[in-house]
């Protein structure tokens, strides 16, 4: 579904701040596949999201989408087809529009008409109360407010609704749930399983939290220096705690993991 071959980026080369970001980077993900990413600071996290998504071309190698070669493809052509949520959630909403108007705007793309809250239908608005309830937030009685009225955690899960209202062929998480209090986290996480999973979307979810990066989905890979260095899957996966996955890291890397954020969030709950 999504195979990414030996891919290469250096950023700023030929200069003293030259960067090599992605380092021959090989990764395949099967249809309705949710994998979890993780690693230190700068280790190619959210420089694979963005050669995936578009943000600019590497240098090497080859991105495949659906068996469609991507690799120079356009970054808006590319998001036909790829969801991405980032961490800051005043991110992919209309904060100026109304929850029904940024709705609209996205079915309009699916219906392949003009939808915004003057041309809704009943069954329109009908659909999007339905679609808003799941989110358990109350914002189904809430289609007329200010987006930009919303609390953080309201705007990600709305985000995450907008982004697979026409489900994506890949959705790309971005520590989507970084910039939120642990409760609201938690249920935007819960959120994101339950609409992955019922979708069946291909999906790459950056996270710092070990223990959530090993219980959610159904593989973990862990990068460094722009490689992939571990890939956790089946019943060592199932098994395996946060301690003993930093354990392993040390083993294969002879180092410790330079993440300070990333060992307390992945203790144990």
């Amino acid at each position: 579904m999504l195979e990414i071959h030996d891919i290469k980026k250096v950023f700023q080369r030929g200069t003293s701040s030259e960067q090599q970001a992605l380092a021959g980077l090989s990764l395949c993900l099967q249809p309705g596949e949710f994998v979890t990413v993780i690693g230190s600071n700068g280790a190619g996290k959210s420089t694979l999201f963005g050669a995936i998504a578009g943000s600019f071309f590497v240098d090497r190698g080859s991105i495949r989408l659906d068996g469609e070669d991507i690799t120079y493809q356009k970054e808006y052509l590319r998001a036909k087809h790829i969801g991405r949520l980032f961490q800051d959630p005043n991110t992919g909403t209309a904060p100026g529009l109304t929850i029904e108007e940024n709705l609209a705007l996205v079915y309009s793309k699916a219906t392949r008409r003009f939808s915004l809250s003057l041309a809704l239908r009943p069954a329109d608005r009908r659909y999007f109360k339905e679609l808003l309830a799941r989110l358990d937030m109350g914002l189904e009685n809430r289609l007329k407010a200010k987006v930009g009225l919303l609390s953080g955690g309201q705007r990600q899960a709305l985000t995450l609704l907008l982004s697979t209202m026409v489900p994506p062929k890949l959705l790309l998480l971005d520590e989507h749930t970084a910039a939120l209090d642990p409760l609201t986290a938690a249920k935007v996480m819960e959120l994101t399983e339950e609409i992955a999973g019922q979708n069946k979307i291909t999906t790459l979810m950056i996270t710092h939290n070990v223990a959530s990066a090993l219980k959610m989905g159904t593989r973990t890979i862990m990068m460094d220096k722009g490689q992939i260095v571990m890939e956790l899957e089946g019943e060592e996966r199932k098994t395996m705690t946060s301690q003993d996955l930093l354990q392993r890291y040390r083993q294969i890397m002879h180092k410790e993991l330079d993440n300070d954020r990333m060992l307390f969030s992945g203790e144990e709950e």
